[in-house]
Parts: structure tokens; sequence; C-alpha cells
């Protein structure tokens, strides 16, 4: 008696083996592959403090653009009769000197606040990109120059440097903005050559250079994009500080100037009182630090998540 081997059902591969009757288990498609901010956005959920923060300072930010809104008065209204008055039905914060309700101050002071932290970020972030970018892609004499001109910046306090700059462009919001920008130059400058040194020798970048891309092409499509996680960390922390060196120079009278509300003028003015009446430093100072802190939180998880080594 001969054994004949058993012929494979229809459909099935050749060489299979598979019995008469039995079902040929389908394909199992692979799951896509997560996206980088994807998994940034994965690891950055798991550190609260960094959520708490983000989402604390996205209601700071919402209560100033709402300040039209939510301020009870007029910021800027004087009522002599309720001068330094502390918090009351009538005014959840107290008053001020000159009976301005702090509450209505504060949150429009935000509004100069928050705007100097990002305007100034962006001046300092755009130009910083720039010097950057032509310093660590060019390399040689130009490198040497640039990053020399770098370190002379960086030599000075930032705030000094900021009242320099402010003596040659004025007193005022605007300028003041201009001159915190000018003074960031260098972190992100020095912070783009880093990352860019470490990327433009890269298999990709050399593939680009032998298929005839321009310069321009290889520094803006396959440099800078591979270049942001550590420039978007900075300048998440860089708004924080520049909200400080914002209060700074609100605090010596060289940003806004009276009687617009700005939390740093606003503690300079109260100064004076702060035996008197206390609650007139103390609520414009907590709102500095409670906005210092929440981009602090968040520039630090932003930092972790982004960083290639927690990946697993």
């Amino acid at each position: 008696m001969s054994s004949e081997p058993i012929p494979a059902p229809a459909g099935a591969p050749l060489g299979s083996g598979a019995a008469p009757g039995s079902t040929v288990p389908a394909p199992v498609a692979e799951a896509p592959e997560e996206s980088l901010w994807g998994q940034v956005w994965k690891r950055l959920r798991r550190h609260r403090l960094a959520v708490a923060g983000l989402v604390v300072f996205v209601l700071l930010v919402t209560a100033s653009v709402a300040a039209p809104v939510l301020a009870p008065y007029n910021p800027d209204a004087n009522d002599y009769t309720v001068q330094l008055q502390g918090p009351s039905r009538a005014h959840w914060l107290g008053t001020d000197d000159f009976g301005r309700d702090i509450l209505s101050r504060i949150l429009w002071g935000g509004r100069r606040s928050l705007s100097v932290g990002v305007v100034a970020v962006a001046i300092g972030l755009g130009l910083g990109l720039v010097v950057g970018a032509v310093s660590g892609y060019a390399g040689g004499w130009l490198d040497n120059l640039l990053m020399r001109i770098m370190d002379i910046l960086l030599a000075f306090p930032s705030v000094l440097l900021a009242i320099a700059v402010m003596s040659i462009l004025g007193r005022g919001l605007g300028k003041a903005m201009i001159a915190i920008g000018i003074v960031a130059i260098p972190h992100y400058a020095r912070i783009v050559r880093a990352s860019i040194l470490s990327i433009r020798e890269s298999d990709y970048v050399v593939a680009a250079r032998a298929g005839g891309a321009s310069h321009f092409r290889i520094l803006t499509r396959h440099i800078l994009p591979n270049a942001m996680a550590p420039i978007i960390v900075r300048a998440t922390l860089g708004t924080s500080e520049a909200i400080l060196e914002a209060a700074a120079l609100g605090f010596l009278g060289l940003g806004v100037q009276p009687p617009d509300a700005e939390w740093g003028a606003m503690l300079a003015r109260a100064q004076e009182y702060i035996r008197v009446a206390p609650h007139v430093t103390a609520f414009p100072g907590l709102m500095i630090t409670l906005t210092v802190l929440c981009l602090n939180l968040f520039g630090d998880g932003l930092r972790d998540a982004l960083d290639p080594r927690l990946k697993a």
C-alpha cells in the first residue's frame, strides 16, 4: 500500500502541506507607526506637572484675552474714596493708591506682560535662527566671527543689556519687546548652531547634497526640521525669562508707562505701600511667579518628552 501526498486545497501556497479542509490564516496588517509628535504628546501626558503647568498657563492667557469681558471695572478709573482698600466683595483683590481695582488691572496687565514674552521670543528666535543656521552650516571664518559677536553679547547680564538697548531706543512697551528680543538672540543662535553641527554630516544630508540640492533647500528642508526639538524647548523656557525681564524693566520704569497696567509696573508703583497695603504688591507678584512657574514646568516636561533617550 503506497502512501501518496495529500494535495493542498485550492488557493493554498505550494509546499504549505495544509490538510484538506484546513483554513489558512490571513496575514495580520501591521499597525501604522506613530508619528514623532504623537509620541511626544503621549510622553508629555505622563508628565503631570507639565500638563498642570500648561493648563494653568492656558487659563491665564484666556483670562487675559477676555479681560474686556471679565474685568469688573475700568482698569484706569480712579476712585479716591476707596484708596488702598483690602479685598472685599466689591473689589475682590482690593484697590491701589488711586482707588483702581487690582483685579481689573491684573487682567488687563496680563495682556501686556504675556504679549511681551511672546513677541520678544519671536524676535529673538527669528534672528537667532538665522544667525545660528548661517554660522553652523557655513563654518569657517564666518562661524568664528558670528559666534564671537554672540559671546560678547552673552558676557553682559540680560537685564543690564536690555537697559543699555532701551537707553538707545527709549521707553515704552514696544521698545521693551525689541530690547528683550535682542538680548535673547545669542541664546537661540548658539542652540541652533549646536544642533546644525550635529546634523549637517548625517547620511540624508550628504545624500541631498550629492543629489544636487541647493544649500538653502538642504538647510530648510533637511537640517532645520530635524533640529527643532531643543529650539522649541528653549523658546518655551525663554518666554518665562522674557516675562521676568519685562517685569524688571517695568519695575525700573522703562517698560509700560502710566497709567497703563502691567505686572512689573504695578509692583514698582506699589513698593512704597508694601507695609500699609501688602495686597497691592502681593497679587501682581503672585501672577508673575505663577506664570513663570507654569512655563518652567511645561518646558521641563517638554524637554523630557522630546529627549530621544526616553523613547523606551
